[in-house]
């Protein structure tokens, strides 16, 4: 789709609900070719901040033969040991150290980036530097395990900024030809994920960027009942991206990332069916609610670089809007103007963008 590397990083914040912060903050995202230079600069900051302030510690169990009694003694192993070392015990105690998951997820993400044949030798050279910076951390491999594993206080903005670059370089991991070999794949060319990061986007966003309504995905029963021996449990999940409540109106927003806004028939293009088809299913089984459910609108939302398009119609007495987000304007980027620490700003275009998008008719506005 062609998406500035700046305007790609914008979605991201939005999409992990994470935002650089102050040490960071002034980098200029629009400076660098790809996010893995971007990622990979903001990722050395980060840990040269972190070297500067102090590590993350912990208490991490330790079993080891002592002269000394630390903490608990454990017999069987002590008697094994006294034949060969009758001046010592065999203890058990918790130690403080930076030996903890989130530093070595950190540095396993540093000797991956090291070994990235992509990444500019100077940017590697630095990195492969910083691996001083974690000493006494231990070597694990990545896995999706490690960042569900990881905890991490919420008011430590600076490790929860960096666990989310790491788990984005993860992410973009893609396996070589060889056993253990990989490279980064950037995210713009992976239309899955992109889909994925543009959900989680427009919903992050709307979180933030306005107080009107209630933000959140949500799933929706059918409006039907079992003949005879038939179960409900059959039927497929209905399960918005984005729905927004107020006391007055509900919107569902379906977000479709993809190349092509239209299909083709006979020679003709049309939107495509499926996605009104989906959209249309959601607002007609709402009509079993009580209001304003029953006249829910319907967004379909489009990212595009460079088209636009905004139509709208009464379909089964819902209003339903066909709308396009332009990712490609530059007035969307700025790093500096997006990270802000607890309020992220936005530029000018972003807002633009997106102010209209419920209706200019309603009591609602993008701060």
């Amino acid at each position: 789709m062609g998406i500035p590397v700046a305007n790609i990083y914008y979605l991201l914040c939005y999409a992990w609900d994470e935002f650089a912060p102050r040490q960071m903050a002034n980098v200029a995202a629009e400076e660098f070719p790809d996010t893995l230079h971007l990622f990979s600069h903001l990722l050395l900051i980060g840990l040269l901040a972190l070297h500067r302030r102090g590590l993350e510690t912990g208490y991490i169990p330790i079993e080891e033969p002592t002269s000394t009694v630390r903490g608990r003694i454990l017999i069987g192993p002590t008697i094994r040991l006294l034949t060969a070392q009758p001046t010592k015990v065999h203890c058990a105690f918790d130690e403080m150290s930076a030996d903890v998951l989130s530093n070595q997820i950190l540095k396993a993400t540093l000797m991956m980036l090291v070994a990235e044949q992509g990444l500019d030798r100077q940017l590697r050279a630095e990195l492969r530097h910083a691996l001083v910076l974690l000493p006494g951390v231990r070597d694990i491999e990545l896995n999706a395990r490690a960042f569900h594993q990881v905890r991490l206080h919420q008011n430590n903005r600076l490790y929860l900024f960096l666990i989310s670059i790491c788990r984005f370089f993860y992410e973009s991991l893609e396996a070589q030809d060889r056993l253990g070999q990989y490279r980064f794949r950037d995210v713009d060319r992976d239309e899955k994920r992109m889909r994925r990061v543009f959900e989680k986007f427009v919903r992050n966003f709307f979180s933030r960027r306005q107080r009107v309504f209630g933000v959140r995905k949500e799933r929706l029963n059918w409006l039907a009942s079992a003949i005879g021996d038939s179960d409900l449990k059959w039927l497929p999940q209905m399960e918005t991206d984005v729905t927004l409540r107020s006391a007055d109106r509900t919107i569902i927003i379906e977000c479709k990332y993809t190349e092509s806004l239209f299909q083709n028939r006979f020679f003709s293009e049309r939107l495509r069916s499926a996605h009104l088809y989906q959209l249309c299913a959601y607002l007609r089984n709402l009509e079993g609610g009580a209001e304003p459910d029953r006249q829910a609108d319907g967004i379909l939302l489009y990212p595009t670089a460079g088209a636009e398009l905004d139509q709208s119609y009464w379909l089964h007495g819902h209003r339903v809007r066909i709308k396009t987000v332009d990712l490609n304007q530059p007035t969307l980027d700025s790093h500096r103007e997006s990270a802000a620490v607890d309020s992220p700003t936005h530029s000018r275009g972003m807002r633009v963008a997106f102010a209209g998008i419920v209706g200019e008719s309603c009591p609602y506005e993008i701060m």
